[in-house]
């Protein structure tokens, strides 16, 4: 028996704990802007641009806010799986990212923030930017390259590192023993000595 039959289907859902500590923290944010845009106003030497910031960032915490209210909400089923075959995220798309089609698996960090980078065949990356959200992401991509698709752990049950380490292990044992010889890495050309 190979070692690909002997890893489970997983299936990765919200954290409650993790999703109470983003509420709090947003609804704490979304509290002090409001309360210092609101005290602000009748402050002698403050600026309309500091009190404009303030209402701006009430707005996108009260936002945020209401997001993370409703994922507490409606969060009861996974998000991510992750099987032999390949990576499905519901938040991006209801399409399977087959093992195959993946080229390279990465951790990315983006302002104390990380992300796993799944880096797939052109073809594929295509079929992840058909939604806003998935646009939005893929605007994030063009940093990373055009054909990738990030894959966010922040609130599920399992951490950006155990996530990469899964999906490293499942892309392991969910290709073929072709697949590793069949996109070779360009090598730089030797530079002529003089």
């Amino acid at each position: 028996m190979s070692e690909s039959q002997n890893l489970p289907n997983r299936a990765i859902g919200y954290s409650r704990a993790r999703l109470l500590m983003l509420f709090g923290g947003s609804l704490l944010l979304t509290l002090l802007c409001a309360t210092l845009a609101f005290s602000w106003q009748e402050g002698k030497n403050i600026t309309t641009f500091e009190v404009a910031a303030c209402y701006v960032g009430a707005v996108f915490f009260g936002l945020a806010t209401c997001r993370m209210l409703w994922r507490l909400i409606s969060a009861r089923q996974p998000v991510v799986f992750i099987s032999r075959v390949g990576i499905r995220d519901t938040r991006l798309a209801d399409e399977t990212i087959a093992w195959s089609a993946v080229r390279k698996i990465f951790l990315w960090q983006q302002r104390g923030q990380k992300f796993v980078v799944l880096k797939v065949d052109p073809l594929v990356a295509q079929r992840f930017s058909g939604g806003f959200l998935t646009q939005a992401l893929s605007m994030m991509n063009k940093a990373l390259g055009t054909d990738s698709v990030i894959v966010n752990a922040g609130g599920l049950t399992m951490n950006t590192e155990k996530l990469l380490e899964a999906c490293k292990q499942y892309w392991g044992a969910g290709r073929p023993a072709h697949a590793d010889h069949a996109v070779p890495e360009t090598e730089p050309a030797p530079e002529p000595v003089s």
